[in-house]
């Protein structure tokens, strides 16, 4: 049965195939082995060139939009990315100027993949920022930031200590959702860290909340398992600024398993603690 093309279906289609193609996919198997040795040692047959066809008049329009061409991604070395990255953060003074440098950054990684950039969400220049790994299903569906089931989980932790998104700065890693569920290489993470980095820098928070692996990783410059880096606070130097943080489980991971809140509400007083003095 044929599939009923909508653009739903087509774009999650494309993004299908861009997670293939990021994640090294480069040929399709089928069920019967091939011999490729033998295959490589076949004469080169001469393709026989086949009459022109008639000129049409104009494509129809349902196959004009599912051919349309998609811009390819500039391709670089990962170290070249890296250096590349940190020459256009440290060249963005403001938010502002740091969201269109990330933005039009040719080298970032999911910027082709998804469809909603989303830098950050709450009060700039709040003394508490807090940064997550990269949107979810329900901010890529609706364009709006922090809006899912972890976002709520983050409002109820942000109650308890009195405070809110009027009175906090929340980012991403990633401004960009990463097809599936795959986690970010070192690669890629390699990539956005200045980023990261020089945002903590013009925001200037006082503390630092860092929910899950890739927040740890870009800030702390660190291979420590997000466990063993849960419950001290951790000087975080961003160029000209410091800020003391504090490393969480991810949201995602706190609500599939409630045995790690505990733990978040312990470290979540003293970053209120912090706070208060």
């Amino acid at each position: 049965m044929a599939m009923i093309q909508t653009p739903e279906t087509r774009a999650a289609l494309l993004a299908l195939l861009d997670w293939y193609v990021e994640s090294g996919v480069d040929a399709m198997l089928d069920a019967a082995p091939h011999d490729r040795y033998a295959e490589s040692l076949r004469p080169v047959e001469t393709p026989i060139a086949a009459p022109p066809l008639a000129p049409s008049r104009s494509p129809p329009p349902a196959l004009e939009a599912t051919t349309r061409p998609r811009a390819a991604p500039a391709i670089a070395a990962p170290d070249e990315a890296a250096r590349a990255a940190e020459e256009a953060s440290a060249n963005a003074n403001t938010l502002e100027e740091l969201a269109a440098a990330l933005a039009g950054f040719p080298h970032a990684p999911f910027r082709d993949m998804a469809q909603h950039f989303l830098f950050s969400s709450g009060a700039a220049g709040a003394p508490l920022m807090i940064f997550d790994g990269a949107p979810g299903v329900a901010e890529e569906t609706t364009g709006e930031p922090f809006c899912g089931e972890q976002a709520r989980l983050l409002d109820n932790m942000l109650k308890a200590i009195g405070r809110g998104r009027e009175s906090a700065y929340l980012a991403y890693v990633s401004p960009w959702r990463p097809p599936g569920v795959m986690s970010m290489t070192p690669q890629q993470l390699a990539v956005f860290a200045p980023f990261a980095r020089r945002h903590v820098e013009l925001a200037r928070p006082e503390v630092l909340l860092l929910f899950g692996e890739a927040p740890a990783r870009a800030l702390l410059a660190t291979n420590e398992p997000v466990g063993k880096l849960r419950g001290k606070p951790f000087g975080v130097a961003c160029g000209a600024h410091t800020a003391s943080g504090f490393v969480f489980s991810g949201l995602d991971s706190m609500l599939k398993s409630p045995a790690l809140k505990p733990a978040a509400w312990r470290d979540l007083r003293a970053a209120a603690g912090l706070l208060r003095s």
